[in-house]
Parts: structure tokens; C-alpha cells; sequence
């Protein structure tokens, strides 16, 4: 990857540090529930099998079909996340979000041979047709972007659907941000979900925010701005593949890792990201166009076809000053608005 240092300095042109608040900040309560559902390829495939979490119902009855990944939690700097969870699945899951700091209280048992082993990095809510629910919480929440995930038999949850995007506070110099979730979808992996495992993992499905782009078809778009203004891009990687997210435009400055700040920025026009990891680059369009955003790695296939998988647009128009919208669709080649 090119890339060049770039140091702040006491009395730097431009912020790098993430908004840090002095006081304990407020608390957030969120109720979410581990629910089955399905996620429908684009290429017209047959329905996938998935494991998500959604706002909670309040019971196992009439709850939504189609998968995405869990909604954005957006925690305030030094304040409380806490999320109550409902169980609707047919094993026990869990919650962490790694890189934030809490009290971990890991779930073993005993196998065949006699050993104990950790089945879950903290305690758990019951299979139990969503009649127990149990709480987690954080404290002192860290400026940074993270995954929630289930941390029960993560192997096989975590592929499964059962994570979502955490945000904490924004760097001084955005004047917005955008969440761009990288994950994967193995169609063998989800058939039968409770024998699964990722021993041959081989997925079919590359994903960005839960979307894969259709091949021949405009990309999914995911946010854009006007121009002089910027914009706090937060990759994270779900999936298990490594993946290298990458800008058809400007470079983008690269501040923070898992939620910790880098010393000195970095510009780059890609990011290397492993799998459970997160990035926060700050990024500044200079002229009103259509930017793709990619994998490197060439993750861009829908089930074999090139062309789609982890490809969305970043759109910059001059009028307003932040902006989520549909590109105009295109069929044999005429635009149709």
C-alpha cells in the first residue's frame, strides 16, 4: 500500500484526536434480541439461513424476516452502553464487544475426554424461546468504532449474522461519519447452523453493510457529502478473510485501530483489515463525483460471477452538505432516473 506519515503537532492544521469529553457521559439502554431470519441474494439465489440481532419485540412471535446486521449502537465518550439481549434462537448466545473493557464471567463445560473448556467468554441467555433475557454493560466507553458480536461459540455465531457496528464519539474534523460493515456469507455454513462448523470455509457471498453489489447493476451506495467537507469513515471486519477496503478517489488519513488512537496519521487510499478488526480513517472528497469503494483482495464476486460482492459508492454532490440517496438505475445501458 502507498502511504506517507504525517505528524499532528501540538499546533497541528488538523484535529486527529477523537472527541473526548472531560465528564462521564449518559448512559444508553438498548434491548436486542437473537432472532433467526434470512438473507436474499441478489443474484436471485435461494433464500440463506441467517442468525441476526434485531431491536428486541418483546417476544419470539411475528418478528421480522430478512437479515441485515444489527443496528448501529452509537455510545456517548466516557458514558455507559448497556444492552439487554432475548434469546430466540435454539442455543445460548452471549455479548462483547471486544476492545471495551467489562467484566467477563466465561462459561465452560466438560467434554468427552474430560476437559474443561470455555464455551462462552461471559454469561449467557438460555435457549428458552426468549422467556429469559440477560444484560450487559460497559463503562467509560472509549472514543473508537467496534463490533458487538456473540461471544458463545463465536466460530459458528459470528459467521452466522449475530454482530453489528458500536460508535463512540467522532473526530473533531468530521463533519459526518459512515459505517462500512465487511463481512461474508458461506451458504454451506448456514444450512445446518447447530452441526456447523468453519473447518472448509469457502464463502459465496462478499458483503458490505450487509449488502453485496449485483453485478451489472450500480453499486450499493452508502453516503457522500459536498465538497471541502469530511467524512470519518469506520471499516470493520466481521467476516473471517481479511479484506482491504479501498477508495477509487483521495487518500484518506488513517487516525485509530480498534479504537485507539494512532500517534501519527497515516494517509493511505487503502486499509488492511483482518478479520475482527477496526479502522477510522478520516476522508476529504475534493470535486463533486462517484467514488468507488472496494475490496482489493477481490471480493467482488456474487456466487462465482464477477462484478458485484464488496463494491458501494460513496456519492459527493455540491448542494448539501451530507446526503444518503439512490444512484439512478441502469438498464442496457439508458439511465433511468
Amino acid at each position: 500500500m502507498n502511504r506517507s506519515l504525517s505528524a499532528t503537532g501540538k499546533y497541528g492544521g488538523y484535529l486527529l484526536v477523537l472527541l473526548l469529553l472531560l465528564t462521564a457521559g449518559p448512559s444508553l439502554a438498548v434491548n436486542l434480541a437473537a432472532v433467526e431470519r434470512t438473507w436474499t441474494p441478489p443474484d436471485g439465489g435461494a433464500a440463506i439461513r441467517m442468525w441476526g440481532f434485531v431491536e428486541d419485540p418483546g417476544s419470539c412471535t411475528a418478528l421480522p424476516n430478512s437479515w441485515l446486521p444489527g443496528p448501529i449502537q452509537q455510545g456517548v465518550v466516557n458514558g455507559t452502553l448497556s444492552i439487554t439481549l432475548r434469546n430466540c434462537l435454539s442455543e445460548p448466545v452471549s455479548l462483547i464487544i471486544p476492545g471495551l473493557e467489562t467484566n467477563l464471567t466465561p462459561q465452560t463445560f466438560v467434554d468427552a475426554k474430560g476437559r474443561t473448556r470455555v464455551r462462552a467468554f461471559t454469561h449467557e441467555v438460555p435457549a428458552d424461546n426468549g422467556t429469559t433475557v440477560a444484560t450487559y454493560s460497559w463503562n467509560n466507553l472509549r472514543a473508537g468504532t467496534y463490533l458487538y458480536q456473540s461471544g458463545s461459540h463465536p466460530a459458528k455465531q459470528v459467521p452466522m449474522g449475530l454482530y453489528g457496528a458500536v460508535t463512540v464519539g467522532r473526530d473533531t474534523a468530521a463533519a459526518n461519519d459512515v459505517v462500512l460493515l465487511f463481512s461474508e456469507i458461506d451458504p454451506a455454513l448456514h444450512g445446518a447452523a447447530e452441526a456447523a462448523n468453519t473447518k472448509n470455509y469457502k464463502p459465496k457471498y462478499y458483503l458490505i453493510n450487509g449488502q453485496s453489489a449485483l453485478p451489472g447493476s450500480a453499486p450499493p451506495v452508502v453516503g457522500g457529502g459536498r465538497n471541502q467537507k469530511t467524512l470519518q469513515l469506520r471499516f470493520l471486519n466481521a467476516g473471517l478473510m481479511t479484506h482491504v477496503p479501498t477508495i477509487q478517489g483521495p487518500y484518506m488519513k488513517i487516525i485509530a485501530e480498534d479504537g485507539y488512537l494512532y500517534p501519527f496519521s497515516r494517509e493511505q487510499y487503502s486499509v488492511l483489515l483482518p478479520a475482527g478488526k477496526t479502522i477510522d480513517a478520516l476522508w476529504s472528497p475534493d470535486t463533486q463525483a462517484s467514488f468507488a469503494l472496494y475490496d482489493r483482495r477481490l471480493s467482488m464476486t456474487t456466487n462465482g460471477t464477477p462484478g458485484g460482492g464488496m463494491l458501494v459508492s460513496l456519492n459527493v454532490a455540491k448542494k448539501f452538505p451530507w446526503i444518503l440517496y439512490v444512484p439512478p438505475i441502469i438498464h442496457g445501458g439508458v439511465v433511468v432516473p
